[in-house]
């Protein structure tokens, strides 16, 4: 159960790190073009949010192949499964499909109303330009969280 915890909230923070260094590059690549209608053309960019992201994920990647469940598989056939996917035995495995079926749901409930929401976007769409990264990684978040909580009622039963 703690490594399923510990991937998910970690996967979270990982699409929040990459919705902020997005965001900072699209409001970079906005304000330099309006810049380029007086001929200058200048191109600056917030390292910090990358930076950031960088490191977390190489913390995350290095805990993550550590702690593997099975320590024969090798990096390469580790790092192209999903790791919160936890089926050690068919306990597991039932919880998993319980919670995977969870986040599909909560995942086909948020998309549409995070769609509806686009309605609105041209009435804030100056004050918050990068609002689309942000509504795309509300939706992964929710269905993370749903994932993690399904699991870890189903695994406390």
């Amino acid at each position: 159960m703690k490594r399923v915890i510990i991937q998910s909230v970690s996967s979270i923070i990982l699409y929040i790190l990459m919705a902020f260094t997005i965001a900072s590059f699209a409001s970079t690549v906005t304000h330099s073009l309006a810049a380029l209608q007086s001929g200058v053309f200048v191109l600056e960019f917030n390292f910090l949010p990358f930076l950031l992201l960088i490191i977390f994920f190489i913390v995350w990647t290095i805990y993550s192949f550590r702690t593997r469940p099975n320590q024969q598989m090798s990096f390469g056939q580790w790092s192209v499964r999903m790791t919160e996917f936890s089926e050690v035995d068919e306990r597991e495995a039932l919880i998993t499909a319980k919670a995977t079926k969870a986040a599909y749901v909560s995942f086909s409930i948020s998309v549409p109303l995070s769609m509806l929401t686009f309605f609105f976007y041209p009435l804030f769409q100056t004050a918050w330009p990068t609002y689309p990264v942000f509504a795309l990684v509300s939706t992964i978040v929710i269905a993370n969280l749903v994932y993690m909580t399904t699991w870890i009622r189903a695994y406390t039963r």
